[in-house]
């Protein structure tokens, strides 16, 4: 559950997965347009709906929208939308919008006080994952995912969106009780940013509702809150008129719509609805400009936005306009990536973008992330590239590539049309209608793309590109952090930064790119020696000829997907200490550079319209390689993967880049109290072992470009004894060559020398109990962490039992400090296990809370773990840990990820490869006795490290 803060820029509609627009709620099915006449311009016809989609609308008004999906296999996505949010509410409610739906999981008509949640995880749904629900500025939305191969489960996930719809109960203890979490989750979100937030939004929102009604709300509006103030929002805004229902699953979509039919028909007719009308914010007028500067800011940050009337996502002229304004956001994101590589960076990111997470307006912004003192540089620099393109326009070669890389990925989403995921496709439906954007499906857009296209110009991108070239109704805003002797950026400055822009002297854009293929000269390929099937998993092991290993796994789960890992025992544990900064951040430095012939910027312009990437890590025990692509792409991958493992570039512009950049990141990093409290809890973990202190100016400093390539070079020249595992929509037969060049081509010499494997660094862990403080920060906030650790036995089982202990422990914790308390937002509970460089766990518990609980409710987490370690836990939290791993898992075996991760994990600790599929036998170790008897094991109260993070001061806010 959380308050969804839909402030800033979205993208644009280039991700295939519906982007959000900015529009008022069209019916269901578009209506046909009005007949034309001489005094108005003819209404072109909205897109039709996707014909795989079943849509309608019942009496009272509900509507709905079923789609069947397979992916994921045996589940269903339920949403309940509601079209109302945090602008609905009167001046009494600021929040209670978003409490509201908190309390819808405290209790409804069939399931009193917690029992929904309860009910749900005993079938396996994740509360968080499967099971959440989030407020906007204008809308509600629960989204429910349950199993379908259980009729009655599916039939009562429905009946529980019903209950939400009508049936709230709203019981006074329980609004008492949830007020707590509620003010918790506000609490969580404070912080600087919130604080620029909180000043910069009524600027930019200015004379609308939105700069007024952030969905978290008011706390003390919350705090004060009755029942009857929460019910008569619910009673306003809870109408049938006003919500849909959304279902996309492995399910029958005619069963599913008459059961949606008969839940949901029976909800009354509403009275009256309340008038009301979209907040619109004023366009137009001159520039407006708002600094703020806040103590805990490390970086700072500078915007330039234009607002305009809002607009609709709905007709296929209005597709072309997006893919215009796309087109031409793209190119300029594109160049600034490329400033953001010189040498001497004026800003640490920067992008173009449209979008403004409201349906009053539209949002056309630019943005850079720069140094404290490097603002005025930062935005001279966004803003001398907006102005190069007002005067010279894009490159043909820019527009080319652009398209490119668009079509690609349309084509990709095409591909994967029978094979999207369930919660993807219900977030188009749910824009459908709250926002008005149409959804044709992915057959119909790549057809508009297609038809499109080609035929776009240069000059009409230019135009399209007028909402960021104009100059009313624009607002500069800037933020920086608060220091002694370095003044906040001056308002005044920025601003004629603006005006000054219009004069500068620039020259067009240098288009540099380099020709010819990605590899000049291909290895000789190597042949594969050995093969072993291993039918049970549907895997092939290769053994090349060049020692290297290649474990196959063709899967049918994506058809536009192919995962590639490979890995070694060795990493930088193996460097002498003097080499060792320089080692940790190898790989990161040398992709700056590039690969082969190709620095970064002319690589990523040769792979336009291209879907492959690989990249090498240099880990402290291991050296890898990751890399993914579409069957289509696969050879440039292997090509991506053969480069990065052998060419990449020592360039030494890039490496002046990425060092100015990294070291302004990190110069006001403890600015950030979390930051200083997580250094702490690192120091006193690790006893401030050289090789675990946390990054700092004076480490990038260190940093030396030779000793990276040499280090480098000395862990990848041989490659013999890596393993490779390749999972996705390939058949062995037409990989079979592209394996035997790529990898088998690569330098692995039986009589070269193969480096060290991994060696111990020897980090010391405290004996004993630890407990530290933390003073930093302003907000009335606080947290606590936790870390229970030690030696133990590494094995398959132990591994598993560790993970289903944390799932226990996050569970009763919850219940305990969150639901009994009322005192935090969330507990986390994660445990490790690893067997190198010897078997030792950690297992770690963190929470935050207001600075005046922390001992109350750290003595009640001790409580809850004692009672965990003498009796287990409850058996009804036994029955949801095992229904929901095996949920999980039966979800896992249909992922390419999973297969990738879970191959290269056995490989790695030499596990029988066939014992993934004996996935029931540990989770038939799940018992109280057995979880029990790991808390005593692994939250061994005589050995852990507790550190709080406390503000400056106390007093305050709640």
């Amino acid at each position: 559950m959380n308050a969804r803060r839909r402030l800033g820029s979205l993208p644009l509609l280039l991700a295939l997965a519906a982007s959000l627009a900015c529009s008022v709620a069209p019916p269901v099915v578009a209506p046909s347009p009005p007949s034309s006449s001489a005094l108005a311009p003819p209404v072109v016809a909205a897109l039709p709906l996707d014909p795989a989609i079943r849509a309608g609308r019942l009496d009272n008004g509900l509507r709905y929208y079923v789609r069947a999906n397979v992916r994921p296999a045996k589940r269903a996505s339920l949403w309940l939308a509601i079209d109302a949010g945090s602008v609905q509410e009167d001046d009494d409610q600021r929040g209670l919008a978003h409490f509201l739906e908190h309390m819808a999981f405290n209790g409804t008509a069939r399931y009193p006080k917690r029992e929904l949640t309860a009910w749900l995880e005993r079938t396996g749904v994740r509360f968080g994952a499967d099971l959440n629900a989030s407020t906007g500025f204008e809308e509600t939305v629960y989204t429910l995912t349950v199993p379908t191969d259980d009729p009655a489960i599916l039939s009562q996930g429905l009946d529980v969106l019903g209950e939400w719809a009508c049936c709230v109960s709203l019981d006074p203890t329980e609004v008492v009780a949830e007020r707590g979490v509620v003010l918790e989750e506000w609490r969580l979100g404070r912080g600087a940013s919130a604080r620029v937030r909180d000043r910069q939004l009524p600027i930019l929102w200015r004379g609308s509702r939105y700069a007024e009604r952030l969905p978290i709300g008011d706390p003390g509006v919350i705090e004060k809150a009755s029942t009857e103030q929460l019910r008569r929002f619910y009673r306003d805004w809870y109408r049938p008129d006003r919500m849909a229902v959304v279902a996309v699953g492995d399910f029958d979509p005619a069963a599913m719509e008459r059961a949606i039919r008969a839940r949901f028909a029976s909800l009354p007719a509403p009275p009256p609805p309340r008038g009301w009308e979209t907040p619109q914010v004023p366009a137009g007028g001159a520039l407006r400009t708002d600094v703020t500067a806040d103590a805990e800011l490390s970086v700072a940050s500078v915007s330039l936005s234009r607002i305009g009337p809002a607009e609709r996502l709905l007709t296929a002229d209005d597709y072309r306009r997006d893919l215009l304004r796309g087109l031409w956001s793209g190119m300029l994101n594109a160049r600034l990536d490329e400033l953001r590589r010189s040498p001497s960076p004026p800003f640490l990111a920067a992008s173009a973008s449209s979008g403004s997470g409201v349906r009053g307006a539209q949002l056309f912004r630019l943005q850079a992330t720069a140094a404290p003192e490097r603002v005025e540089p930062a935005l001279a620099a966004v803003l001398a590239e907006l102005e190069r393109v007002r005067r010279f326009g894009f490159s043909a070669g820019e527009l080319e590539r652009q398209k490119a890389g668009l079509l690609r990925r349309y084509e990709s989403a095409f591909a994967e049309r029978e094979k999207a995921e369930s919660d993807d496709l219900a977030g188009e439906l749910l824009a459908n209608f709250l926002e008005g954007e149409a959804a044709p499906g992915i057959e119909a857009e790549l057809a508009l793309v297609r038809e499109m296209l080609p035929g776009i110009t240069l000059a009409q991108v230019q135009e399209a590109g007028a909402g960021w070239l104009a100059e009313d109704g624009r607002v500069l805003l800037a933020s920086g952090p608060e220091r002694s002797g370095s003044p906040a950026p001056d308002a005044a400055r920025l601003a004629a930064l603006v005006d000054e822009s219009r004069h500068l002297e620039l020259a067009a854009y240098d288009d540099r790119t380099v020709a010819g293929p990605l590899v000049e000269k291909p290895p000789g390929p190597g042949t594969i020696v050995a093969e072993r099937r291993i039918d049970p998993l549907g895997v092939l092991d290769w053994t090349l000829s060049n020692g290297v290993r290649v474990l196959l796994k063709p899967t049918d789960f994506k058809n536009d997907e192919i995962l590639l890992r490979g890995f070694r025992p060795g990493g930088h544990s193996t460097v002498a200490d003097a080499d060792y900064l320089s080692a940790s951040y190898a790989t990161a430095v040398l992709a700056e550079g590039g690969l082969g012939r190709f620095d970064a910027v002319s690589l990523r312009k040769a792979l336009a319209g291209r879907l492959a990437g690989a990249g090498v890590q240099l880990s402290e025990l291991e050296e890898g390689i990751s890399g993914g692509s579409s069957p289509r792409d696969l050879e440039t991958m292997f090509e991506l993967a053969y480069l990065s493992l052998t060419a990449p570039r020592e360039d030494p512009q890039a490496f002046a880049a990425f060092r100015a950049r990294t070291r302004a990141f990190l110069e006001n990093r403890l600015a950030q109290p979390q930051a200083v409290f997580a250094d702490e809890l690192s120091r006193h973990l690790y006893r401030d072992h050289p090789r675990r202190r946390p990054p700092t100016p004076a480490t990038i400093d260190a940093i030396d470009l030779a000793t990276a390539g040499r280090v480098f070079r000395q862990r990848f020249a041989n490659l013999r004894g890596f393993t490779f595992v390749l999972v996705g929509s390939f058949t062995p037969e037409a990989v079979r060559p592209l394996v035997e060049q790529w990898l088998g081509g690569l330098p692995a010499a039986a009589d070269g020398a193969v480096p060290a494997s991994w060696r111990d660094i020897g980090v010391a862990y405290p004996e004993g109990v630890e407990t530290f403080e933390v003073r930093k920060g302003i907000e009335p906030k606080a947290s606590v962490s936790v870390i229970f650790h030690g030696d133990a036995a590494f094995s398959r089982e132990a591994q598993h039992t560790l993970k289903s202990l944390a799932d226990a422990l996050q569970i009763e914790l919850r219940e305990a400090l969150r639901e009994e308390d009322g005192g935090t937002y969330g507990v986390g509970v994660t445990g490790s296990l690893v067997d190198r460089p010897r078997g030792r766990y950690a297992l770690s518990i963190g929470f935050g809370c207001a600075p005046t609980r922390v001992e109350e409710l750290t003595r009640d987490l001790f409580a809850t773990l004692e009672r965990f370690q003498r009796e287990g836990p409850r058996q009804e939290t036994v029955e949801k840990v095992r229904e929901t791993a095996r949920r999980e898992r039966e979800v896992a075996l249909r992922e390419n990820g999973f297969w990738a991760g879970t191959l290269t994990g056995y490989v790695r600790v030499g596990w029988e490869l066939t014992d993934i599929l004996r996935y029931d036998e540990l989770l038939a170790r799940v018992t109280r006795e057995n979880l029990a008897a790991a808390a005593r094991l692994y939250a061994d109260r005589s050995r852990y490290v507790r550190g709080t993070l406390l503000p400056e001061a106390t007093e305050g806010k709640p």
